[in-house]
């Protein structure tokens, strides 16, 4: 199987996705997204109760052990003083966060210095087992980034209904017509059939404690791990064994809820909040669209026009574009088009936008007129907007844009993303020391 990076290291490859920069986006959101948006598509298509992230399933064992763990307190079981702190309303309400690191890092273009990028994820849970209703939103800073309710009927997401094996089977003509199956072949038939619907549930774990904790309780997984400080407080510790290793969980002294868990590899989540709140339908309305961004589904760059290679002419052809003079590094500046640029957004969120964006090629140029990925290379790519430059691969950028003065790299291609006076510019480099000296030198035609 062919990796990315298998792709830059080849050259006739290489050469294909320098001529065709939006493939590499394509490739890399399958590779690497967006492993996250390859997975949540999969998920809504085939009915999997796994998240994306762990984070559910994380504090689905941490509320699981922190509530039934076998301690004894003169006042009674830490199980007992947990119950009655959280409360007997039909409603599990939890928030959790944490740091997700991701595959980027900003450098400061002007020292060169790197660090690492991680996000704030927020992520909370309303649970009724009794109504067989969940509602889990996903947060990064504070925007959603994914809502799902799954009730008895089926899940939603804030794109439509997911399509899981029972809606399927309840709708087989509609179903074709979406492409999607639960069948090897592909076929649904015509014919309407009942597939029983799974309970909505958390962590089997969790799932355990709200049905039936005394049988949780029964199998003892928790063992006492000391006792300890945690941000200036006093926290008990449980350790327990999953599937994964072993993890343990700080309980707040006082409160006797869970407020952290850790495993043997330092990945933790914060568990800020964990009670049990009375039924509310508005908890478990269906998501809308207009919650989450819309996000740019395809883009490209088109009818090419050749430009001359004098400062002056580039600025007149696509104002305030920016460049990065007429050579860098010693390599010149060998071709100039002014592109056409058109981004389209998925389910026709948003209508489709275009514009127009500058390409600088720097390098040699082979007999046909493309640049040599073989030699010494710079290509930059700028557009008016994030979304317009969604074809020049800035599908990579995770999060917010990377402040002036930075420049965000993915890892996993020698390629750069950085804005200078709301120009959003795409770098591609045959070396990391050529990607930052082309950084370094841009600046607006004007």
């Amino acid at each position: 199987m062919t990796t990315t990076q298998d792709v830059w290291t080849d050259p006739e490859l290489r050469e294909l996705l320098l001529e065709q920069p939006e493939l590499v986006a394509i490739a890399d959101a399958l590779a690497q997204a967006d492993v996250e948006a390859a997975t949540r598509r999969l998920r809504r298509r085939v009915l999997s109760n796994s998240r994306i992230l762990a984070v559910a399933a994380a504090l689905a064992a941490v509320v699981a052990v922190a509530l039934i763990a076998p301690w004894n307190r003169s006042s009674g079981s830490l199980s007992d003083l947990a119950l009655a702190a959280i409360g007997a309303q039909p409603v599990l309400h939890v928030i959790a966060e944490m740091e997700v690191p991701t595959a980027g890092q900003l450098i400061d273009i002007k020292t060169g210095r790197a660090q690492q990028i991680s996000q704030h994820q927020r992520e909370e849970i309303r649970y009724d087992a009794a109504k067989g209703l969940k509602r889990d939103t996903v947060r990064v800073g504070s925007t959603i980034v994914d809502d799902t309710l799954e009730t008895p009927q089926g899940g939603y997401t804030p794109g439509g209904i997911i399509y899981d094996c029972a809606w399927i089977a309840a709708h087989p003509i509609q179903a074709t017509k979406a492409r999607v199956s639960c069948n090897f072949s592909g076929e649904n038939g015509t014919m309407p059939h009942v597939v029983p619907r799974p309970k909505p549930t958390l962590d089997p774990g969790l799932a355990g404690f709200v049905d039936g904790y005394r049988q949780a309780l029964a199998a003892g997984r928790a063992r006492e791990a000391g006792s300890g400080r945690l941000d200036g407080r006093p926290v008990d510790w449980l350790a327990f064994e999953t599937s994964d290793g072993s993890e343990r969980v700080a309980l707040d002294h006082t409160t006797h809820k869970p407020v952290l868990l850790e495993n043997d590899s330092g990945w933790r989540v914060r568990i800020t909040s964990i009670e049990t709140i009375p039924f509310a339908a508005a908890d478990f309305r269906r998501p809308t669209a207009d919650e989450v961004p819309a996000q740019p589904s395809f883009g490209r760059a088109a009818d090419a026009q050749t430009l001359q290679l004098e400062r002056g002419a580039l600025a007149a052809a696509v104002p305030g574009a920016v460049w990065a003079g007429p050579s860098v590094n010693g390599l010149a500046l060998t071709k100039a088009e002014r592109q056409s640029l058109r981004t389209t957004f998925a389910n026709h969120a948003r209508p489709p936008q275009t514009g127009a964006g500058l390409e600088l090629e720097y390098g040699t140029l082979k007999t046909s007129g493309r640049l040599d990925p073989s030699q010494p290379y710079l290509r930059i790519q700028g557009a008016p907007s994030r979304a317009l430059a969604f074809g020049n691969m800035w599908g990579f950028v995770r999060g917010l844009d990377p402040p002036e003065g930075w420049l965000y790299t993915s890892g996993s291609l020698p390629v750069g993303f950085t804005v200078v006076e709301g120009t959003y510019l795409t770098i591609q480099a045959s070396s990391a020391d050529l990607l930052l000296a082309a950084a370094r030198a841009l600046a607006p035609l004007r």
